[in-house]
């Protein structure tokens, strides 16, 4: 499989958003409930991937190269690129986290833990600031990294609860370019791309979230390329919200890049409603925008198709 799109993927529905995390007192959380939550209804295409979205990758893995890109509205006849980041460079409204919070950067407490962090160079711990050490591209296995932009939830209020080094995602239409390798270094062998609401990363992304357990998605994710144990040799992709689950399906597989850089697409739009994950044959990440007859390509790509 090449590439897989998945329509109909808005609706009508709620979800449960974090409205506030009790802290509590050192040396144990003996607050209940810690987590306080409320319902939040959501409509309309793309909903809840039309909201602020965080891309995430767990090694190993090798990226070299990440843009995204924007329309200025979701009829707009041009999307620019508004964030991107090349392997040795500075990044550009692009900043990476992981969930290293409480030492350098973000913030630990009793009942939730970690917060986001700035990640340092290798992706292996908080830096004191954003992209405060140059990136040397290769994430180790048993690690993660997440995107965001470079406003942070401090500057400018985010939706939902957020703590420490908090920030925005993309929201609305958007495209993430990626150009990466996943080849086994001897430690885990399962990496993986997968995105998320913004608001997830923003409050604990392995706790207090409004993402929820198993089918019931809530407020959003999307598998990009996961391996499973029982397949490491190739990726699936699955799709959660409050609508429910569904995905890739046996027998239908990215296959996992080894020993070699490719490049992937993933184009999240609100006109159409859909979703298309795609395996490119290049990409010139140096251009600034693309023309939506170019989205509208990938969009209508030959693909698996898969009704949400």
């Amino acid at each position: 499989m090449t590439a897989l799109k998945y329509t109909h993927v808005g609706g009508s529905g709620s979800y449960d958003q974090v409205t506030n995390m009790i802290a509590g007192a050192w040396p144990s959380c003996t607050v209940n409930p810690s987590c306080i939550k409320s319902s939040k209804s959501v409509s309309g295409n793309l909903a809840p991937f039309n909201e602020e979205v965080t891309m995430v990758f767990r090694g190993p893995m090798k990226i070299n190269n990440i843009a995204v890109y924007q329309p200025s509205s979701p009829s707009a006849g041009t999307w620019t690129r508004t964030s991107s980041w090349n392997k040795g460079s500075t990044p550009s409204n692009l900043v990476f986290m992981n969930n290293k919070g409480g030492g350098k950067s973000g913030v630990w407490d009793t009942c939730h833990g970690n917060s986001q962090s700035y990640a340092n160079g290798d992706w292996t711990d908080a830096a004191s600031g954003p992209n405060a050490e140059t990136y040397t591209g290769t994430l180790k296995g048993n690690n993660e990294v997440n995107i965001v932009t470079g406003t942070s939830c401090s500057s400018s209020p985010c939706n939902g609860f957020s703590r420490g080094t908090a920030s925005h995602g993309w929201s609305s239409s958007k495209m993430f370019v990626v150009n990466f390798e996943m080849p086994s270094d001897g430690t885990s062998n399962l990496p993986a791309i997968w995105i998320l609401n913004s608001q997830v990363t923003n409050s604990a992304q392995y706790g207090c979230n409004c993402r929820n357990m198993g089918a019931n998605g809530g407020c959003g994710e999307l598998d990009v390329l996961e391996t499973l144990s029982g397949n490491v040799n190739n990726g699936i992709t699955e799709i959660y919200s409050f609508k429910g689950a569904t995905g890739s399906g046996n027998n239908n597989w990215f296959p996992r890049p080894t020993s070699g850089a490719v490049t992937y697409a993933v184009v999240m739009d609100v006109q159409t409603d859909a979703i298309v994950i795609q395996k490119l044959g290049s990409w010139d990440f140096g251009q600034g925008s693309v023309t939506r007859s170019t989205i509208d390509g990938l969009l209508n790509v030959q693909a698996v198709v898969v009704p949400f």
